[in-house]
């Protein structure tokens, strides 16, 4: 991975967490950026650069919060080392794929943020509500965006340093090309 390329990917992720999210608030939802891209490097970078730019994502987050430092970053480390160790089981570049990966990442690290606030503070409401609008309303808003990012993503993935595949040597892209002066299908 191009770490200049991703330090300005980070800082451009990070403000469009505190700008935009805010903006585009649904039913008191945020989508989470963060970990999007997060979900996204682990599913295509090498494993240990997935997971050291989900921590040091985590970290910048951290840093942007008044809450207890390593939080996010822990839970961020963890979402990567998770989906790098099942990635080559799935079918990465499916939508339907994306969409799964992101809501379950989501979904279990807004499950792991709500119990941890319940645990240490004054509960707003209860546990359910809170988990209700805090996890499921924005792990479905995150996983939505998802596919969309990842296109946006992926297109950058050379500048990245994001080795993709080229299935087209193989013959499975169903393109003809020619060799030799041979049609090839």
């Amino acid at each position: 991975m191009r770490w200049l390329t991703f330090a300005i990917l980070a800082v451009l992720v990070l403000t469009l967490q505190a700008a935009l999210a805010p903006r585009v608030e649904l039913f008191s939802a945020r989508p989470d950026f963060l970990l999007i891209v997060v979900v996204f490097l682990s599913l295509y970078a090498p494993s240990r650069d997935a997971i050291a730019a989900g921590w040091t994502l985590g970290v910048c987050a951290d840093l942007m919060t008044i809450e207890r430092f390593g939080l996010i970053a822990l839970s961020y480390g963890l979402t990567a080392m998770t989906v790098t160790s099942f990635r080559e089981y799935l079918f990465r570049y499916r939508v339907a794929t994306q969409i799964a990966v992101s809501l379950t990442a989501c979904l279990l690290v807004r499950s792991a943020w709500t119990m941890y606030y319940h645990l240490l503070y004054e509960p707003r409401s209860s546990l359910l509500g809170d988990w209700l609008i805090g996890g499921v309303m924005v792990s479905a808003y995150t996983a939505a965006l998802a596919p969309f990012v990842f296109r946006l993503l992926l297109s950058m993935s050379r500048p990245l340093g994001i080795a993709r595949p080229r299935y087209g040597y193989a013959g499975i892209s169903g393109k003809t090309r020619e060799f030799r002066g041979e049609v090839i299908k």
